[in-house]
């Protein structure tokens, strides 16, 4: 079955691990950047090649020819010989000066003090106004690679000192907001393209480590040997007037959001065997035959190679299994490939339409060199759905995710498995409640966030932007959203791992407590009955009624829990005892008490036994229950050093959110998405 959203993680993945290891280069040439190209540069300091061709040369030079002649001509031509926006009214022959204007006019956006700073005084707030080092980079990629494409009438120096920009790590420092992304990206870009122009007003980043310090405009250019580039005609609104910050952003973004998309695939299996789910819901029939929408035919491929061979999940419901009394497990164990599916459909649709914008000329007017003409049009419009899909798609991810962890830890749901997933005494530690109250803060803010930026355009600038994407603020608010889904599923991930270990502390004290029930039976009824501890349809009809009262009193304390139990359970044992006793035989009261009271006392040691003794680890017992999800099990106990909350002050060194970041870093550095690509069967 073709799975074309892992394909296309598994094929970004890839480039990047070439991009990391100096095997695979990205290259400049305007047309065939994409977006592990785009990552590259933006967060891995990756230097890129560009074309510096002889062809490429004589097709930049010629459109500069071409701004030139016309802007000689009577035919106005716009931001060559007219003014801005609603200002193209006026007319002017000085076209050099009209580029400076236009960059003065741009440069309003809000920054910190630079010059009253103290060398490296810069606070979160100073940071909290300015454009991310990553995002810039990753903006001056995508205008090289548009402007390159001799379409926008920029000569080779443009070019050449830009590309220079890059290749020094230099990092211009511009205002976070001001774009809406209707003439393009104007702010971002205009703070970009005066360091070529050497304005003293205008700062960046240079450096390496320590070193790296924020210098102006006029100090940078001589340090790093280059000469203050005067504009001329069209030069300012080529470099400015394009969609190159929100498509930058927007491809860092599609790419967490398919790392995301996949974890959300594999945590959502994993939650089916924490919650002893069943594999029914995920079988081919159901998804290839009866409604076979490719994303939900995915994601039900991937959960299923996932489970084949988990312990903990159910092959399908067995109407004799003492905790199915529910017939179907809940929406959200069941529902993860209708669910999930139109995210990934969604997802691919949005790469589809970053692919082609990191490729395109994002200007106006655009050059026509074969037609000696400048064509005026709207190519500088940057609408935002892509960004948009983006973002309700982390929201359904980041629901889902919220509603399989409050199963988890809802012992009335979660089949056996102590509220909160609390491993000592529910009286006293409350584990994860608290991290379900976060987890409801995160999801609260994401559902905000989900909601569309584009129905808030005003129109702007003499009610000539009256229509405006802004593409720029909705992608922000995308890579906000990201940073909670992680911390969402970051928190789930904690606790489908502390779950595991539980499910291990659960197996092996039920292995013990069913043969310390044989053994007790027999011992004070053997000699009443032809009762033996080989006898399985005796010990069934104890056994399952007993995991029904072990699964509905994990809230209460060892201590109290086990007498409780076996009162209730004496009357199953009763009932069985009918069918083997011979018609002269009498039990006594005093027999049936002593069996209630030793067994309480064995149950209770053997929970405490199994509980105090298990030794979690990166290939412990809970990791030999799972499917392939031990691959993530193991990178979080062992790469991470995750430890199992045991809520005992002696054994419980950090709290739990020191464990729940040390997962949450894990996605922030793209670690985790290898072995998420492990866990589905998908090598690199």
């Amino acid at each position: 079955m073709a799975q074309p959203h892992l394909h296309l993680l598994a094929s970004q993945l890839s480039a990047l691990q070439a991009h990391d290891k100096g095997i695979q280069s990205a290259f400049v040439n305007g047309h065939s950047l994409d977006v592990p190209s785009v990552i590259a540069v933006s967060r891995q300091n990756h230097v890129p090649k560009m074309d510096e061709s002889d062809t490429t040369k004589q097709h930049i030079s010629a459109a500069v020819d071409v701004v030139q002649n016309l802007a000689q001509e009577v035919q106005s031509q716009y931001g060559v010989t007219t003014g801005f926006g609603g200002s193209a009214t006026t007319r002017t022959k000085r076209t050099a000066l009209l580029q400076k204007a236009l960059l003065a006019t741009i440069q309003c956006g809000v920054l910190p003090d630079f010059r009253s700073r103290v060398e490296g005084e810069l606070d979160p707030e100073d940071h909290s106004l300015m454009f991310p080092q990553s995002w810039i980079r990753g903006t001056m990629l995508v205008r090289l690679n548009s402007i390159i494409r001799a379409q926008s009438g920029t000569r080779w120096v443009i070019i050449e000192n830009l590309y220079k920009l890059i290749q020094e790590k230099v990092a211009p420092i511009a205002p976070l907001r001001q774009s809406i992304s209707a003439s393009g990206d104007l702010g971002p870009l205009a703070y970009i393209s005066s360091i070529l122009t050497g304005d003293s007003d205008t700062f960046a980043w240079y450096g390496e480590g320590e070193d790296r310090k924020i210098y102006d405009a006029a100090t940078l250019l001589e340090k790093l040997g280059l000469e203050p580039i005067e504009l001329i005609a069209k030069e300012g609104l080529a470099l400015v007037n394009g969609t190159a910050a929100s498509a930058a952003v927007s491809a860092l973004a599609i790419h967490d959001c398919h790392v995301l998309a996949l974890a959300s695939q594999v945590l959502g299996a994993y939650a089916v065997e924490a919650i002893k789910g069943s594999q029914e819901p995920f079988q081919p029939f159901l998804h290839e035959l009866s409604r076979p929408h490719k994303g939900q035919i995915e994601v039900a491929v991937n959960i299923r190679h996932i489970l084949k061979s988990s312990k903990l999940a159910r092959i399908q419901h067995e109407e004799s299994d003492p905790e199915g009394q529910l017939r179907q497990d809940t929406y959200c164990v069941r529902g993860s490939p209708q669910w999930i599916g139109p995210s990934l459909e969604d997802l691919r649709l949005a790469q589809e339409q970053i692919d082609i914008e990191l490729n395109s000329t994002t200007d106006n007017p655009v050059v026509d060199i074969d037609s000696n003409y400048i064509h005026h049009g709207a190519n500088f419009m940057a609408m935002s759905y892509a960004s948009e899909k983006m973002r309700l798609s982390l929201h359904h991810m980041a629901k889902l995710t919220y509603t399989q962890l409050t199963e988890l830890l809802n012992n009335h749901m979660n089949k056996g498995l102590p509220p909160n997933l609390s491993v000592n005494e529910p009286s006293v530690d409350y584990c994860m409640k608290v991290s379900d109250v976060a987890a409801a803060a995160y999801l609260s803010e994401i559902a905000y966030l989900a909601n569309p930026v584009s129905t808030h355009v005003i129109s702007a600038e003499m009610h000539n932007q009256a229509i405006n994407s802004l593409a720029l603020i909705s992608v922000r608010y995308t890579m906000d959203t990201i940073k909670l889904v992680r911390m969402i599923m970051s928190t789930h991930l904690f606790a489908l791992v502390q779950a595991t270990d539980l499910r291990a502390m659960e197996y092996n004290f039920r292995s013990s407590l069913f043969r310390v029930l044989r053994s007790e039976t027999v011992a004070h009824f053997g000699h009443v009955s032809s009762l033996t501890t080989d006898d399985d349809d005796f010990f069934r009809g104890l056994t399952h009624p007993l995991i029904v009262l072990l699964n509905a009193t994990t809230w209460d304390d060892s201590h109290s829990r086990f007498e409780g139990i076996f009162q209730k359970l004496s009357g199953h044992l009763l009932t069985q005892l009918k069918s083997k006793l011979y018609a002269d035989k009498d039990i006594t009261l005093s027999t049936v008490e002593g069996w209630q009271k030793n067994m309480s006392i064995r149950a209770r040691d053997a929970f405490v036994q199994a509980r105090d003794t298990y030794v979690p680890s990166a290939e412990s017992q809970g990791y030999e229950l799972l499917g392939t999800t031990r691959a993530l099990y193991k990178f979080v106990r062992g790469e991470l050093g995750v430890q199992l909350h045991w809520g005992d002050s002696e054994k419980d060194k950090t709290k739990i959110g020191t464990e729940i970041s040390k997962i949450f870093r894990a996605f922030e550095s793209g670690s985790i998405a290898p072995v998420l690509m492990q866990v589905v069967g998908k090598d690199l």
